[in-house]
């Protein structure tokens, strides 16, 4: 009986099969990764369709609706003199356009933030850092004393913020 496969054939085999392997685990990989950048670009073209239809929703109201237009334009010109029922239905057409702007400012904030390629920079990060453990609401720890002369009374930290000068942040 002829032996096929020897062990130096066998051992060839796999090596071939590990390195076809691997070639597939970066293929699938390269091929998941365009697949989460089409499906992000797809989210963010439907954030932006969502942010037009919110902003352009009162727009609309005020065109197909005439006694909301006047309840509106009522308001506008008199806030205080205006019936408690105007005045709910312009608070509510208020807080629509209210809602619509920020969620235009947070679709404008989020978009010039992901075109820098990230959200803060490091510099950006540590002076953050540096002006919140220096600002008012930061406290300023000081070391003990170990000379008993050093001991007297610590004045309170509000006291101690109002004969502080002002800083220039």
């Amino acid at each position: 009986m002829k032996i096929l496969f020897t062990k130096a054939k066998l051992e060839g085999w796999a090596l071939v099969a590990e390195i076809g392997c691997a070639l597939a685990v970066i293929v699938s990989v390269i091929y998941l990764g365009r697949q989460i950048h089409d499906n992000t670009k797809l989210l963010r073209s439907q954030a932006h369709y969502n942010a037009l239809s919110l902003a352009r929703k009162p727009l609309e109201m005020m065109v197909e609706n005439e006694s909301l237009a006047g309840a509106v334009t009522e308001c506008d010109a008199n806030p205080n003199g205006v019936a408690a029922t105007t005045w709910a239905r312009c608070a509510n057409y208020y807080f629509m356009r209210f809602n619509s702007w920020i969620c235009t400012i947070r679709i404008a904030t989020a978009q010039s933030r992901n075109s820098f390629g990230s959200e803060q920079t490091p510099t950006s990060r540590h002076s953050y850092k540096r002006r919140q453990a220096t600002g008012a609401f930061g406290m300023k720890w000081r070391r003990p004393s170990t000379n008993p002369s050093d001991l007297t009374p610590r004045k309170s930290f509000d006291e101690e913020q109002r004969s502080r000068p002002a800083s220039p942040d």
